[in-house]
């Protein structure tokens, strides 16, 4: 099943560049992460981003990318707990974040939890072309693999599919599209 709208612009087609280390580019990613939780210290800001940037590079994904995914899962909140028992910035189940051997509710380990399993997830999906390979990893992302495995794509949730659609959007935006 597609999302309507889901165009990507080769979001997962094409590796993105390695990060270069830069104060200009860290500025600019604490600056996103300050607007999506304005409550963030600028100098926790600059870790956070800095950390976000590194792990994005050393799995191979787009930094926008994970940004996008953390900003709708917690809108860079550390300490985000959902009613379903989510954790941190990530929203990471207590049984994933056990399973990717991270601590949910350090922001770092989050942080890395989330790069290695959206990498995974990516992998997962790597024989679809390169749009539905997204839109699959970040279905699974929220409602599981084994729901995107059960119904052959997206699944049939609301929830699933407005949160495919809000990832895709914020990475839009944060690519300038």
């Amino acid at each position: 099943m597609a999302i309507a709208g889901a165009t990507l612009c080769a979001l997962c087609a094409v590796t993105p560049p390695a990060y270069s280390k830069n104060a200009s580019s860290d500025a600019l990613y604490a600056r996103a992460l300050e607007r999506f939780n304005p409550s963030l210290a600028p100098d926790d800001a600059l870790r956070y981003a800095r950390k976000t940037i590194a792990e994005a590079d050393g799995q191979g994904l787009d930094a926008r990318l994970l940004v996008a995914v953390i900003a709708v899962e917690s809108q860079w909140h550390p300490l985000a707990v959902s009613r379903a028992g989510a954790r941190g910035f990530g929203q990471l189940m207590p049984s994933t974040a056990s399973g990717l051997g991270v601590d949910p509710d350090d922001p770092f380990a989050n942080i890395h939890g989330v790069a290695v399993h959206l990498h995974a997830l990516l992998a997962r999906y790597a024989s679809q072309g390169a749009t539905d390979q997204c839109v699959l990893a970040l279905a699974a992302y929220n409602a599981g693999a084994g729901a995107v495995d059960r119904y052959g794509g997206v699944p049939p949730y609301r929830e699933t599919q407005q949160y495919v659609r809000r990832v895709l959007d914020v990475w839009r935006r944060l690519c300038g599209r």
